[in-house]
């Protein structure tokens, strides 16, 4: 992490490498081929990992360490001793002891939720991932596919607390269309409420939620079809009397699509940053789709 140097090194700050972190876990593979005939032969493999990282220790005082906020300035993510690694902190819901939200009614009737304290929303590295693959192969075509997953990690989506601002995220639909019904706690007489939002005052509505890190934190759970790939060897007999002594070419298709995601509007794999704020989105690419051809020969 970026410390402060002294201004007559010539540099604003130095990059050091602090704390101490515990990782446990578990890693296993199974493989083995289901069925070898003369033409056909089908082989797979499960793979998977469970990882638990915690802090141990941070700085000299084992004081908190923010790093990454992205823009919006809600959420962070902290190493803080006892916790796991990439602990996602931000902006919460103030709400009763019941759970229910807290507002403020403004002058216009508008029901604003309170800001409440930052608490922690999650986990930005996701602990368990998976992986399937298999191979089948008939005479000189081999098809190979991969389907891989990750589980148990959060993320939060800027991307998503802009759009609810702007009014550009689908969730703000609602309402727009004869009002939004909306029940919670007024901060004022500690009572409950239930008042409907008119649709010209839902721009204000949605403008306060979009600051409030809770409301735009997910499950980043995701199940993938990572890669496809289809061969074909040229039999030796079509290339014996060439200087070639084998040739196939094969199509590669990578990151085709999910087969579960938890999160919308985003890709879950995207990321702030490739460092140690992982967990944090602000208007992330989604991974690349790609198809090629491989030609591979031997002489």
């Amino acid at each position: 992490m970026p410390v402060s140097a002294s201004v007559f090194s010539g540099y604003g700050s130095a990059l050091a490498n602090i704390g101490v972190i515990e990782n446990k876990g578990i890693e296993f593979l199974i493989s083995g081929t289901p069925i070898k005939t003369e033409d056909f032969t089908w082989s797979t493999s499960f793979n998977g990992s469970h990882n638990k990282g915690t802090i141990v220790a941070t700085n000299e005082t084992d004081g908190a360490i923010g790093l990454g906020a992205p823009r919006t300035r809600n959420i962070d993510v902290r190493q803080i001793v006892g916790e796991d690694y990439g602990t996602l902190f931000g902006v919460s819901y103030e709400r009763d002891d019941s759970g229910a939200i807290i507002y403020d009614i403004d002058g216009d009737g508008v029901p604003l939720a309170r800001q409440g304290e930052r608490k922690i929303l999650g986990s930005g590295v996701p602990p368990l991932t998976l992986g399937f693959s298999n191979s089948f192969t008939y005479k000189n075509f081999t098809l190979n596919f991969l389907i891989d997953g990750k589980f148990g990690g959060q993320i939060f989506s800027g991307t998503n607390s802009v759009a609810y601002g702007n009014g550009l995220h689908k969730g703000t639909l609602d309402g727009r269309d004869g009002g939004l019904t909306v029940t919670g706690i007024d901060g004022a007489t500690n009572s409950t409420f239930t008042t409907t939002v008119a649709p010209e005052n839902l721009q204000t509505y949605y403008s306060r939620i979009s600051g409030i890190a809770e409301e735009f934190v997910s499950d980043s759970d995701y199940i993938k079809f990572r890669q496809l790939s289809l061969g074909y060897s040229i039999p030796k007999k079509l290339i014996e009397k060439t200087f070639l002594t084998s040739a196939n070419i094969s199509f590669i298709a990578s990151n085709l699509f999910y087969l579960k995601r938890s999160v919308d509007n985003i890709d879950p794999e995207a990321a702030y940053n490739v460092s140690n704020a992982q967990g944090l989105e602000y208007f992330g690419l989604p991974s690349t789709r790609s198809y090629g051809l491989n030609l591979n020969v031997k002489f």
